[in-house]
């Protein structure tokens, strides 16, 4: 008989295998680039085969319909392009990397959930409904950057806690392994910048802390000898290593043949496109409409007969509409005790999420994305704390998972391309801003 500790340890591996099971069926739908793969992927199948070009903003790709895409950094295109020597330059191949990230993404809300909030099982109850949120799933389902940034973001958050969390002469490792995960999460989209920039003012605060009072008490040899580690560790790891990292990002860059004097170029080629960028779509969407679930984005649109089949990155409603209240809960239960968790959990969600009010360019659904696992995990402590209490608080949590995993089945069609009648796509379609 398994004893239950075995369990507890499998438990991460367990969900990684059925992450990969939920997110696997129908990955080969649609057979043809959707949305934004036109670049990604496409980009990805042309490093593959060595084609420099790919890498750079003056030229264009040989036929219609496709580009490539070299306005973001080049981890997330890599991770793609490592799916496609594997599988092929096929739609199994420009996607198998992100189910793969996706599912590792649930696996690590697990294990750094549980480290943060002391309860495993609400960090389980956590991670697991952030797979049956469908923007969560989507992404997990389509050769874009998204996810990949998304997972590197929150273990750069988790080893922030660490380093919270740990004596100020024992940061060191802390820092490092943060600085490591936020140069991926750069190196994979500029929008990591917003929680880098957060990271290290916690650091930075930290240290002034520790220096006044290294100074208003010369024997605290504690804070001294803390003061000593982060004025040698704050600059390394979330300065150095992050750039480090990002520069061995483009090693493939270098190794087809440009220069530095490119690679410089290149990064002011991408700060203009980000600056400078004017278009609209139809499908773009405000940072306030995000946690409401309010505007979908359209991702592929496929007919048979007198059946549609469509796949649209959407949120499982009935979560979405809990994040903010969940967030702001936890918040307020652990900002008397638990500062570090309140801390890290206000940068994750509120850090990821609201300096897109004051981007000018336009934005979607999906640059939610970094702050919905915050979200996910907050709701799965609301309902480990309501399970827990019993009585009415134990029926309403039970309820409530049913309707968000009735909801999955419900939405399911529309985020993976099932083919539906019109009735039954209409049945769907809850707001008019969902069109």
């Amino acid at each position: 008989m398994i004893r239950r500790q075995t369990l507890v340890d499998l438990l991460p591996g367990l969900l990684v295998v059925a992450a990969v099971c939920v997110l696997a069926p129908r990955l080969a739908v649609p057979s043809t680039y959707m949305f934004d793969e036109v670049y990604h992927a496409y980009t990805a199948g042309q490093y593959a085969v060595g084609n420099a070009d790919a890498y750079v903003w003056n030229t264009y790709a040989p036929r219609e319909g496709v580009a490539y895409m070299w306005n973001h950094p080049p981890v997330g295109v890599l991770a793609i392009t490592a799916s496609i020597l594997i599988w092929g330059d096929v739609p199994v191949g420009w996607r198998f990397a992100s189910a793969l990230f996706g599912a590792a993404g649930i696996a690590l809300v697990y294990v750094l959930g549980a480290r943060m909030l002391g309860d495993r099982a609400a960090a389980a109850i956590g991670a697991s409904l952030l797979l049956l949120d469908g923007l969560y799933f989507v992404q997990s389902r389509i050769g874009m950057l998204d996810i990949f940034g998304t997972v590197f973001s929150f273990v750069a958050l988790g080893c922030l806690y660490g380093y919270w969390t740990a004596p100020p002469d024992r940061a060191a490792r802390w820092l490092a392994s943060t600085g490591i995960a936020l140069g991926l999460a750069l190196a994979t989209k500029w929008n990591a910048a917003y929680v880098a920039l957060l990271c290290g003012l916690v650091a930075v605060g930290r240290a002034a802390g520790l220096a006044r009072r290294a100074l208003s008490a010369p024997d605290d040899g504690l804070a001294r000898a803390g003061l000593r580690s982060h004025l040698v560790w704050v600059p390394i790891g979330l300065g150095l290593l992050p750039l480090l990292v990002y520069v061995a990002a483009y090693a493939p860059f270098f190794a087809v043949g440009h220069g530095a004097d490119e690679w410089i170029e290149l990064q002011k080629q991408i700060y203009y496109y980000h600056t400078h960028l004017e278009a609209t779509h139809t499908y773009q969407s405000r940072w306030w409409q995000w946690p409401l679930a309010l505007r979908p984005v359209w991702y592929w649109l496929g007919k048979g007969g007198d059946h549609v089949a469509r796949i649209y990155g959407a949120h499982n409603p009935f979560l979405a509409w809990l994040y903010v209240p969940a967030v702001l809960w936890l918040l307020a239960r652990a900002w008397r005790t638990r500062r570090a968790l309140a801390g890290v959990l206000a940068l994750g969600f509120f850090g990821q999420w609201l300096p897109w009010a004051l981007v000018p360019r336009i934005a979607f659904a999906y640059h939610f994305l970094p702050a919905v696992p915050w979200g996910a995990l907050s709701v799965g402590a609301l309902v480990a704390w309501a399970w827990r209490r019993g009585g009415a608080c134990r029926a309403i949590a039970a309820l409530y998972v049913a309707i968000v995993v009735g909801a999955f089945v419900f939405f399911y069609p529309i985020w993976t391309g099932v083919p539906l009648t019109e009735r039954a796509f209409e049945w769907r379609m809850w707001f008019p801003s969902w069109r």
